[in-house]
């Protein structure tokens, strides 16, 4: 017989419920939670045991080459690079290395080379100047790349042109700065040229407040009128050509000042 009360439908005593089934997702982010951890733990390692085969014995360094010195003593650029025979090539870092020696006003660039097991090799790149730039607290080496680099000074070799006529580093003004590279361009053309009027034989060049250039040359220190030097490499064509009629009439040393930018198919040569 069926009694009449409702019958209980809950779960059977001692059910516990099933913890949901892993999908793969899960299972990805397991793995990759241990393997970071293995990585981890084999980082660690490795940086310890970099670290201390940093300072072993047989990696420290017994010889030091330096290649490319030539106004640069070597112990000078030794200093620079702040590497001696105590140090441990492994722990050497090249960069920082060339970082410091690209200080030094006269390296243009220096390269680093670890030869291992103890020995470390430097090339340097010296800076080659062209000019001696002539400005209100002394004069500087300047180079190809118009920028002067190095104060010049007794007994060191001053047997350059010399380029005058330009106000203190960081006031030039653009007709200014580009003056400086046509006077470095004039000296460039000077160098490759014959014996009319080779490098050796400009004393100085003049930029002007507007970027003209004048010439003075050793023997006969004249005037030379090159204009702005919008047309230098034709100027300076014409102006050996004149130079060489003048020597050969004999009256270069009674000439007073030549003006290349007269006219534009005219040189006037003042007597």
């Amino acid at each position: 017989m069926i009694s009449g009360s409702k019958r209980k439908t809950g779960r059977p005593g001692g059910y516990r419920p099933r913890a949901a089934a892993a999908g793969p997702w899960g299972k990805l982010a397991l793995a990759g939670l241990i393997l970071a951890v293995l990585l981890g733990s084999v980082g660690v390692a490795g940086l310890l045991a970099w670290k201390q085969m940093g300072q072993w014995v047989f990696f420290q360094i017994t010889s030091i080459r330096i290649d490319g010195c030539v106004r640069i003593a070597k112990t000078e650029i030794l200093a620079q690079s702040g590497v001696d025979v105590h140090s441990n090539l492994l722990a050497l870092s090249p960069g920082k290395v060339r970082r410091r020696l690209a200080e030094h006003p006269w390296v243009e660039s220096a390269q680093v080379r670890r030869e291992w097991p103890s020995r470390l090799r430097i090339t340097i790149r010296e800076r080659r100047p062209l000019a001696l730039l002539s400005l209100p607290d002394g004069l500087y080496y300047v180079d190809r790349q118009a920028e002067p680099f190095a104060r010049a000074l007794p007994p060191e070799d001053l047997d350059f042109p010399v380029i005058t006529g330009l106000p203190a580093a960081g006031q030039w003004r653009g007709e200014q700065r580009q003056g400086l590279q046509r006077a470095l361009a004039l000296v460039r053309l000077a160098a490759r040229s014959g014996v009319i009027l080779p490098a050796q034989s400009v004393s100085e060049i003049n930029v002007g407040a507007e970027g003209g250039l004048t010439l003075f040359m050793v023997s006969h220190p004249f005037p030379i009128h090159l204009g702005d030097g919008r047309e230098l490499t034709r100027n300076y064509n014409r102006l050996v050509l004149v130079l060489n009629r003048l020597q050969r009439s004999n009256i270069f040393a009674e000439t007073a000042a030549i003006d290349l930018d007269y006219l534009p198919d005219r040189v006037l040569v003042v007597r």
